[in-house]
This record gives C-alpha cells, sequence and structure tokens, in this order.
C-alpha cells in the first residue's frame, strides 16, 4: 500500500507540473468571481486567487452523484470512493470528494429525475438538458460564466471551446450554467467510399455530382469492375438499418438531396421541423427504389445487418458505400487485406444540384456538470476543469504522455481516467492527431506526437513498408484519408447540427419508437418496390400518431435555448 501511495504522489506533482505550465502561458484573469480584487485570504480559501491550482488550507468538502458504465473496472482495494483521482482531487487541490449516490448507467436518468423533482441536490451535479435548464430556470444553479472568464486558463477554454456550437449548449438565457462534456461531433460526419481500383479498369474518374456518383453505380453493377467475367457485384451497400448505421447507412445519399432523415432540421422561418417528413426525402426514396428495382442495391439489403454487408465488401462484391471517419479500420481494411489490389477513396457527400450536400451531425454533448447556488465553494469546480485539460498538453510531450499513462490508465491497463467526476475530450482531438501525423510523415520529425499519435504513426509506417493490416491508420490518420475530407468539411463550415439536443420530450417516451419502427418499415417498402404513394401516407400518419405533438415540444424547448 505504500508504495503505491509514493506513485499516487508522484503522478500528482507530476499533473501540478503541467497544469501549472498551461496557466503560466494563458492564466485568463486573475480576480475574484465577481470580478473584483482579491485583498485577502480567507480560510478554506487557495491562498493565491491568481493560482488556479492552489490547495484549499483547510480542505473542502464536495458532494456529487454520477453513474458506473458497464464497462468501468477497479484496480484490487479501488472503487469509487477510493480510488487515484479522489486521492488527486484530495492531495492536489485539497478538495474531499464524496458522492450522494452512485447507480448504474441505465438508472441514472431515473435517479436523477427524482432527486431533481425533490430538490435534493449535491453541491457538484451531472445533469441532462433537460434538467440543467429546469434548475437554471429555477435559480437553483450557480452561474460560471464570471468563474469560467476569470479562473480558467486560455488553453483550458482553448480545448471547451473548439466546438464553440456544443459549448454554448450548456448556457441558459445566455449564462454559463454548466460545464459541458464534450465530444466530436466532426467525427460522425458522413464520408462518401468508392473502390478507385474500380473507377481504373473501367476508365472512370472519381464522382463530383450526385449524376457521376449513379452512373458510377450503374457501372459497378453492370460493367463487370473486377474483371471477373461474371455478374456478381453491387453498386452500393446498404444494411437493414439504413436510417440509422454509420457504416452502409444512407444519411449520407439523403444528404445528397438535401434530406435529413431522423433529425430535426431549421426549417427557415426559425423552427424546427422533422427531416423525415421533409419532400427531399420522397426524392431520394425514388431514386433509391430505381436502383433497387435495376440491381444496383442487394436484393436481400433488407434483412441484412452491418456484419453482413461487411462480409459483401471484404469479398469484394460492393463498390460504394457511405460511412464515417473509421470506415478505412473498421470496415475497408477486410477488403485490403483480402485484395492487394484493392484501393478505396474517401470523398465528400456529392450534391444533386449546385448546393453543397451537406452531412449533418448530433451534437456530442452527453452530459453536464452545475453546481448547486448554496455551495460555499462554486469556484471549486474551475480546479476540476483545470485538472481535465492536463492530459492534452503540448507544452512538454513527456510529461503528457506521462500523465496519460498513469491517469488515463494503469500499470494493469484499467481505464482509470474514468473515476474522474469531471471530464471531457477536445472536439477536434482526432483531426488534430491527423494533422500531426501527416505532418510528421512528411518531415520524418515524430517530436511533436504525443504517445497515441505515435502509435499511429508507427502502423502507418508497418503499412507503407506493405503490411495491410494497417490499412485502416493509413486511411484514417494518413493521407489521402478520411480525416481529409473532414478537414474539407471543417474549414468549409459545410455541415449541419441536429437541431434537437435536449431530453427526450414527454410524447416522444411515449409514442418515438412506435414512429421510428414505422418510419423504417415504410421507408425500406417504398425502396423494394411499394408505391411511393406510402410516403404521402407516412407523413400523415405519423403527424396524427403523435409527431405533430412532439414538433410542438421540441419547439417549445427550442425557444429555451435558441
Amino acid at each position: 500500500m505504500k508504495t503505491r501511495v509514493v506513485k499516487r504522489f508522484s503522478v500528482f506533482a507530476l499533473v501540478v507540473m503541467i497544469v501549472l505550465s498551461l496557466t503560466a502561458c494563458g492564466q485568463s484573469g486573475t480576480k475574484t468571481p465577481d470580478g473584483t480584487a482579491d485583498p485577502t485570504t480567507a480560510p478554506t480559501k487557495p491562498a493565491d486567487s491568481d493560482d488556479l491550482l492552489a490547495k484549499y488550507d483547510p480542505p473542502i468538502e464536495m458532494t456529487a452523484w454520477r453513474f458506473l458504465n458497464d464497462g468501468i473496472q477497479f484496480a484490487e482495494g479501488d472503487d469509487i470512493e477510493n480510488n487515484i483521482w479522489i486521492d488527486y482531487y484530495r492531495e492536489v487541490f485539497g478538495i474531499n470528494l464524496s458522492y450522494v449516490w452512485v447507480v448504474p448507467q441505465e438508472q441514472f436518468e431515473q435517479k436523477m429525475n427524482i432527486a431533481v423533482a425533490s430538490g435534493d441536490l449535491p453541491d457538484l451535479m451531472w445533469l441532462n438538458n433537460k434538467n440543467l435548464i429546469e434548475l437554471a430556470e429555477n435559480d437553483m444553479l450557480y452561474d460560471l460564466t464570471d468563474l469560467y472568464q476569470t479562473r480558467t486558463s486560455d488553453f483550458t477554454k482553448s480545448i471547451l471551446e473548439q466546438d464553440i456550437t456544443s459549448f454554448n449548449t450548456a448556457k441558459v438565457n445566455g449564462r454559463l450554467m454548466a460545464i459541458p462534456h464534450t465530444g466530436s461531433a466532426i467525427d460522425s460526419l458522413q464520408i462518401l467510399y468508392v473502390r478507385t481500383d474500380w473507377l481504373d479498369n473501367l476508365g472512370l474518374e472519381v464522382p463530383t455530382t450526385m449524376q457521376e456518383l449513379l452512373a458510377v453505380i450503374e457501372a459497378f453493377t453492370n460493367d463487370d469492375p473486377d474483371q471477373n467475367g461474371k455478374d456478381d457485384t453491387y453498386g452500393l451497400g446498404l444494411t437493414k438499418n439504413f436510417i440509422k448505421d454509420n457504416h452502409f447507412g444512407a444519411t449520407g445519399f439523403f444528404a445528397g438531396y438535401h434530406a435529413y432523415i431522423r433529425r430535426w432540421i431549421d426549417d427557415g422561418n426559425g423552427n424546427i421541423v422533422y427531416g423525415s417528413i421533409q419532400p427531399e426525402v420522397k426524392t431520394a426514396l425514388l431514386e433509391l427504389q430505381r436502383m433497387y428495382k435495376e440491381g444496383q442495391i442487394d436484393p436481400e439489403f433488407g434483412v441484412k445487418d452491418r456484419n453482413k454487408v461487411q462480409e459483401s465488401i471484404a469479398a469484394g462484391k460492393i463498390g460504394v458505400m457511405y460511412g464515417g471517419m473509421s470506415t478505412p479500420g473498421a470496415v475497408l481494411k477486410f477488403n485490403a487485406v483480402n485484395d492487394p489490389d484493392a484501393e478505396w477513396t474517401a470523398i465528400e457527400l456529392v450534391s444533386i444540384d449546385d448546393k453543397p450536400a451537406m452531412p449533418i451531425t448530433k451534437m456530442p454533448v452527453t452530459r453536464y456538470y452545475a453546481i448547486n447556488k448554496n455551495y460555499e465553494h462554486p469556484e471549486a469546480i474551475m480546479k476540476l476543469v483545470e485538472a481535465g485539460s492536463a492530459g492534452y498538453s503540448r507544452e512538454s510531450k513527456e510529461q503528457a504522455d506521462e500523465w496519460s499513462d498513469k491517469l488515463s490508465y494503469d500499470e494493469n491497463g484499467i481505464a482509470v481516467w474514468q473515476y474522474q467526476v469531471l471530464g471531457y475530450e477536445p472536439a477536434k482531438k482526432n483531426l488534430i492527431a491527423h494533422q500531426n501525423v501527416v505532418k510528421a510523415l512528411q518531415t520524418g520529425d515524430t517530436s511533436i506526437l504525443n504517445a497515441e499519435e505515435q502509435g499511429y504513426y508507427d502502423r502507418i509506417k508497418l503499412y507503407e513498408a506493405g503490411d495491410r493490416n494497417y490499412y485502416g491508420d493509413a486511411h484514417i490518420f494518413g493521407t489521402p484519408s478520411s480525416f481529409d475530407i473532414i478537414n474539407k468539411y471543417v474549414q468549409s463550415n459545410d455541415y449541419l447540427y441536429d437541431k434537437f439536443y435536449g431530453s427526450p420530450t414527454p410524447t416522444m417516451v411515449e409514442r418515438n419508437a412506435t414512429l421510428e419502427a414505422m418510419e423504417e418499415e415504410v421507408f425500406t417498402k417504398i425502396i423494394m418496390g411499394d408505391s411511393i404513394d406510402l410516403f404521402d401516407k407516412f407523413v400523415q400518419d405519423w403527424k396524427n400518431l403523435g409527431g405533430d405533438q412532439i414538433t410542438k415540444e421540441i419547439n417549445e424547448w427550442y425557444g429555451t435555448v435558441k
């Protein structure tokens, strides 16, 4: 036990050095939360108001609630109340963190709703969007706006604000009422993938319009693109779950017609409407119906899940698919390993007209960290926020890597980062990794790479040496790659957000599963040959069976956040 304590203290010292370097390089403010100079040092307050990391002496208490996901693991003798992060908060910041309750993730929503309704709130809360708004409007949360401006380093702000749209979801009536648990929206943007060796075999160019893509899909179906003398290929790969699947989904195809299935979009008049009932969807469905009728889509797609369609890709039977950032590693590499001549290219979504086809993504905020208005030490949350950014430091590659090795995963590979009471991820972490890896590949200088990026670099070098098992790494983080396309989307700002990111409305809870099942059934039937008139009936049924009420509830929510 003594050895483990010593090791933990050395890690704490390391993190202090990292965050000190960050705050020294870019501290945003030196004032107290009310914006005035602090002439004195009060008991149980940080000794130096300019020091974002100053330790409370004597220590303070902080209570919280949280969930545990199914995959969380603990080393022998550890649990959520006794672990390296609990020790870290105490030894570095003088914060004694304890939990008023902890439940499995699937029970969290109900437990949180009951606690919010009763007003039985801890000092630090994990909240969903609905409860964030409710508590803020009832004046039960501490307004973090000034604290964030004055007690957050520029570096930490740069991490949290990489996706400013997502960050701003933590604001209520223009005031920052929580710190959002951010992730990446851009990583899930849709990308078009086409087999370029088949294009070469048929003398075709990479498609840049929907019309050109449809011609390629037809040629891949009818013109023996693999040159084996057999009629055994399909142009476009789809799964039975094409509405919601990322790999082999149709979201990117519909976007080419400016249709956004299973998403809530702006109607141009300041309101939100459901994308799946808009007229553009009907046009795209008609095109898919034609393609299915002409044999360009596997006739059994309606019963095939991702694994089955992936088998067809691996066997070299499909030449076009829609996917995401990870598709080269999750799907295409199996084709690349089986066929040394197989090559795929990532392409921006193509459009049916002169307007760009925009991929659409969901808001990647899974929870919010808020402070009870009555908590005696609201500024303490900003120390936890600073600690959350330390692992992303570029000031010292060695220190950041060691932080990752100790406070991210322990020596046994256990993901101890999950023990943090407050954490977040840079929205552009993977895009930045791609940019750094490409630069290192071009220059040979790997000093800019952190441990994760070094791993991508090393595997890409193995791919370049002939090992196609690393096809995915090369075509995600190298160049040309999926991240080349995502970077284009980001640079041009040609992508959309699902406008609804709130908690399910009452009618959604009651009716949404039925409405979504109806949508999937009707769209599949239309593609497989049923009358397109089914779409108009679906729209009316959707409205009558709860869709209109859901739309009303969502627009009421939208009025509180826009």
